[in-house]
C-alpha cells in the first residue's frame, strides 16, 4: 500500500480540533514514513513552533481557542516556502476561496480521504525540494535572487524577469515596506501609507489585498514574495535591504 515513502527529515504539524480523529490521522501518516507532532488547538501549536523546525503543516481551520488563520500567519512567518494544508468542515466554494486567499497552499473539505490527503503532501513536498534544489543551483551560480519596484511602470520584478503588474494601493504597500526595512510595519501604518482611513482600510480589506498580492506573485514564480506576515502585528520587507531594492 505505502509505494512511497517520504525522506526521514519530513517533521509534520499537524493542528486538529478532534483529538481523537488527529490522533488517527497521525497514526496513518506515521505509517508512511512522517514524524507527526499533533496539537489541538492554537496555544500549544505557537508554542511548538518556537521549538521546532517542520518541513509542512495541516491545519484544522476551526479550533477551540482561536482559528487555523492565525496559525497559517505564524507558520508561514517562519517559514515562507512551508507548504500548508487547511482542512475544514466549512467545504463550500467561498470557504475554499477564503482560505487559499488567506495563504493556504491546498484545501481539504471533512470529511476527505486520507489517502488523497497523504497524496497531496507527498506532491506539496516534493514540489518544495524542487524548489530547493533549484535556489541551491542559483546560489552555486552565483545569481542572486532580487526583487525591486519600478513605481513608473508600476511593477515588481525578479531579476530572472518576471514582472508583476501591481494596483496603486499595492505599490503603496510594498513601497512602504521596502523604505522602512528591516523594521516591521504595523498595520495602522500601513493603512495611513495607503492614504486611507481605518474605518475605509480596515484590517480585513487589508488581509485580503495582501492574500490577492501573494497569490499574483505565486502565479507567475515559485519564489517567496519579498515580504512576509509578522503574527499579530503587520508585514516586514525581507528579500533584500531598502537601499539594494531601489531602481
Amino acid at each position: 500500500m505505502n509505494n512511497v515513502t517520504p525522506p526521514p527529515q519530513d517533521h509534520i504539524l499537524l493542528v486538529e480540533d478532534d483529538p481523537i480523529g488527529g490522533r488517527q490521522l497521525a497514526r496513518f501518516l506515521g505509517s508512511f514514513g512522517y514524524q507527526v507532532t499533533l496539537v489541538t488547538g492554537q496555544a500549544a501549536a505557537l508554542e511548538r513552533l518556537v521549538v521546532q523546525r517542520f518541513q509542512a503543516a495541516i491545519i484544522d481551520l476551526t479550533l477551540t481557542d482561536g482559528d487555523g488563520f492565525g496559525v497559517l500567519e505564524a507558520v508561514r512567518a517562519r517559514d515562507p516556502l512551508i507548504p500548508i494544508i487547511c482542512t475544514s468542515g466549512q467545504s463550500d466554494l467561498s470557504a475554499r476561496v477564503l482560505g487559499l486567499k488567506a495563504g493556504f497552499d491546498l484545501y481539504l473539505g471533512k470529511p476527505f480521504e486520507p489517502l488523497e490527503l497523504e497524496a497531496l503532501l507527498t506532491a506539496a513536498l516534493r514540489g518544495r525540494r524542487r524548489y530547493a534544489e533549484h535556489l541551491d543551483g542559483a546560489a552555486g551560480a552565483a545569481v542572486p535572487e532580487r526583487w525591486r519596484i519600478y513605481p513608473d511602470e508600476r511593477c515588481l520584478t525578479l531579476h530572472r524577469g518576471v514582472r508583476i503588474p501591481l494596483s496603486e494601493a499595492e505599490l503603496r504597500f510594498l513601497q512602504l515596506l521596502r523604505d522602512q526595512a528591516p523594521a516591521t510595519v504595523d498595520r495602522h501604518a500601513i493603512i495611513t501609507g495607503l492614504g486611507q482611513s481605518e474605518a475605509y482600510y480596515g484590517p480585513n480589506r487589508l488581509d485580503t489585498m495582501v492574500s490577492r498580492l501573494r497569490h499574483k506573485i505565486a502565479l507567475l514564480t515559485p519564489a517567496p514574495p519579498p515580504f512576509k506576515s509578522v503574527y499579530a502585528t503587520g508585514y516586514v520587507w525581507v528579500q533584500v535591504p531598502a537601499t539594494a531594492a531601489a531602481p
